[in-house]
């Protein structure tokens, strides 16, 4: 069971107390303390920026050489707009090269060389002893099948008589 309520206070008009009351202690302690921080005037007067000369557009010639950059160079000139694109992509790619940036997580799948692999060497596994036995076993019953298709070749053929040509011409 939840609190019980105290008698004569109904559940919903206690929060609404609480908060009505809360807001009134608020507002009596600002009215008695002028000085406290927090009650500062609502709008607060908001100074003029100064007067700032507008920055040039940076372009091509103002920046450094690509061959000069390094990892404590600053590389937010070459996203001026003024720039070319392939001078911002020249030194883009400088800075993604760099080795803080080609730090690689280890959890890619692919990220090792699988075309280089370790031979088995001498190991020989059961599978392929097994499949090394079928085709020695497939190889020795083609070689039989094969002389015994030479020795029934060799014993059907029959030799005919020869025909004498005065026979023919009859």
């Amino acid at each position: 069971m939840g609190r019980e309520n105290k008698t004569g206070e109904p559940a919903a008009d206690s929060q609404e107390d609480l908060l009505a009351r809360w807001s009134r202690r608020k507002l009596d302690a600002r009215r008695a303390d002028p000085d406290a921080p927090g009650n500062e005037p609502a709008v607060v007067a908001v100074p003029a920026p100064p007067a700032v000369e507008p920055e040039r557009e940076l372009t091509d010639a103002d920046m450094p050489p690509i061959e000069t950059l390094g990892e404590n160079s600053d590389f937010s000139p070459f996203l001026s707009p003024g720039v070319s694109d392939d001078l911002r992509q020249q030194a883009l790619r400088k800075l993604f090269s760099q080795a803080d940036f080609n730090i690689t997580d280890g959890l890619n799948d692919y990220d090792e060389d699988f075309t280089q692999f370790a031979g088995l060497g001498k190991v020989i596994t059961h599978e392929m002893k097994r499949l090394l036995q079928r085709e020695l076993e497939k190889e020795r019953t083609r070689s039989t099948a094969a002389t015994e298709d030479a020795t029934d070749n060799s014993n059907t053929e029959e030799t005919l008589p020869e025909e004498d040509p005065e026979d023919t011409a009859l």
